[in-house]
């Protein structure tokens, strides 16, 4: 999807923010090379941060953890343990997620008035020559300041991290290529007037991707950036009404995926739902506990044992798996601290073809919850 909105004519964009961002359509975990196996997206979506192309997707958390990641005053970086402060962790599926909801459910319901989310966003490409490929991630980082009060200006930055190697072994194979800062890759050729997409090795200047000071998106709702969950947009009034205990929480997403055009009600999509709601989106602490309980008890979710995310903090991993239509096992897979009951991140794996997903397997893309919380700093100017 990335491949996509980058190969698009940028004189088809006169508008800069009317551009397609990437990551409002990426898709749920599916293996690369099987588009038919294809779900549709979540992803952080407001949709006023992101586009409207968001709306033909499908569809985090309020974090209150240890230093790990910096934010404003009143938000919390996430984890910062060390591996074997996972020693006693529960070792069950159904543990992992039971324990997380009793941790998580205690933590206050608002305080501030932002909400503030930093995350990194990471997927999996393979570049280099044709003799010599090697694997490279590329990083997006986004932090968003979603007003709460009518007041409050919303805004949300975006920024390129750069690209860099994803192993030791393609640390290896990139210097051998001569170290490049960036990397072309050729235009799709099914896609007309396609351009060559251009990967930097390089941080850029972060941008506002959205500014509340600008007219509202039209699908815009009482005055709230609406966010996107179980198939369809839904506004921050909306979020406040959800379901607190989890066979009620469990209808509700069913009625709201069986009313979408773009996503089907089955266990896949209530574990994707039920992850937005513990790694994406601003609800309260009973919410969330919600979620992890009804998530304990859906079929197909194993627990990973401990696991590390991709900046190397530690916890406790859950998985779901789905074969898709080519053939393709794609997982996800969710991290949690298990102290706190907090997600740290969440990431798409590819378990191969064949009649059961392999026990490794290839990672895609990745969310890191930075940082997260209510707090009272206004949104600063974008970092240089």
């Amino acid at each position: 999807m990335k491949a996509l909105a980058d190969a698009r004519p940028a004189r088809l964009d006169p508008d800069l923010d009317s551009r397609p961002d990437p990551y409002a359509i990426t898709a749920h975990p599916q293996p690369t090379g099987t588009p038919a196996a294809r779900r549709p997206a979540r992803r952080l979506v407001l949709a006023g941060v992101l586009p409207t192309m968001a709306l033909a997707a499908a569809g985090a958390v309020f974090l209150t953890i240890g230093a790990g990641g910096t934010g404003p005053a009143g938000t919390s970086g996430a984890g910062g343990r060390t591996a074997d402060a996972t020693a006693s962790a529960p070792r069950t599926a159904r543990d992992v997620l039971l324990v997380a909801a009793e941790r998580s459910g205690a933590g206050p319901t608002s305080g501030g008035r932002y909400w503030f989310s930093d995350q990194e966003h990471g997927t999996v490409r393979e570049v280099g020559p044709t003799n010599r490929r090697y694997q490279i991630v590329q990083r997006q980082g986004m932090r968003v300041w979603d007003g709460i009060s009518p007041s409050a200006r919303s805004v949300a930055f975006v920024r390129d991290l750069g690209a860099v190697p994803f192993t030791a072994a393609d640390r290896a194979a990139w210097q051998a290529d001569g170290a490049p800062t960036q990397w072309v890759e050729p235009a799709p050729k099914d896609i007309p007037d396609a351009e060559p997409i251009i990967i930097r090795g390089t941080p850029g200047p972060e941008t506002i991707r959205w500014d509340a000071a600008r007219p509202m998106p039209p699908d815009a709702t009482g005055g709230n950036v609406p966010y996107f969950l179980a198939g369809g947009p839904i506004s921050r009034a909306e979020l406040a009404a959800v379901p607190t205990e989890p066979a009620a929480l469990k209808a509700w997403l069913l009625n709201r995926l069986k009313a979408s055009e773009v996503q089907k009600a089955s266990n896949d999509a209530l574990c994707w739902s039920a992850q937005d709601l513990v790694v994406d989106l601003p609800v309260s602490p009973q919410v969330r506990a919600a979620a992890y309980r009804m998530l304990a008890d859906l079929p197909g979710v194993t627990s990973l044992g401990e696991a590390t995310d991709q900046r190397g903090r530690a916890g406790v991993a859950v998985g779901f798996a789905r074969k898709g239509d080519g053939g393709h096992w794609g997982q996800t897979r969710l991290i949690i601290d298990p102290r706190t009951g907090q997600a740290l991140a969440s990431e798409s794996w590819d378990l191969g073809a064949g009649r059961a997903p392999k026990a490794t397997g290839a990672l895609q893309s990745y969310t890191l919850v930075v940082s997260a919380g209510f707090t009272n700093d206004s949104p600063p100017a974008p970092q240089k």
